[in-house]
């Protein structure tokens, strides 16, 4: 089984998308601790847990683990509450290893680019922003090499 298969269809394991095409490790270590956060029950990972999307301008691969895709037992939202799900995005360094650049409940992630800059837009929680739970509150982080920092 190759990874485009955990990306593309049916619900996958854990074990088995761990079976497919490797991960960076780092990614990896987080499905693993997010699977064992699930036991006793079995962990299955949903189409769209895994994405592979540029991110950072480099051209190369970075990982978006989307966690309202990952179920434990028959628990389908084990991971999000009303701040959102839990989101784990990796960037890719120069050197070749990856950083974990976002792990944290959000309503949404967008990422383009601001003024040359790859840029992440963070729907979140109200009370991030000291507003109410249902009050729109955008976070802008922007991409300074080694990780997305606030926009000043």
């Amino acid at each position: 089984m190759t990874l485009l298969a955990v990306l593309g269809g049916g619900a996958f394991t854990a074990r088995a998308a761990a079976e497919s095409k490797p991960l960076p490790a780092l990614v990896q270590a987080s499905i693993d601790e997010s699977t064992k956060a699930c036991e006793p029950e079995p962990a299955s990972l949903q189409p769209g847990f895994v994405t592979i999307k540029e991110i950072n301008g480099d051209g190369r691969a970075d990982y978006v683990l989307d966690y309202s895709k990952f179920q434990c037992g028959d628990n389908p939202i084990y991971f999000c509450g009303t701040a959102g799900c839990l989101m784990q995005i990796f960037a890719s360094l120069p050197n070749g290893r990856y950083v974990k650049v976002l792990d944290r409940n959000v309503r949404s992630v967008r990422f383009t680019r601001i003024k040359g800059r790859a840029a992440m837009l963070l729907g979140l929680h109200g009370s991030e922003c000291g507003e109410v739970s249902e009050a729109p509150c955008a976070v802008t982080l922007l991409w300074n090499g080694r990780e997305f920092r606030p926009r000043n």
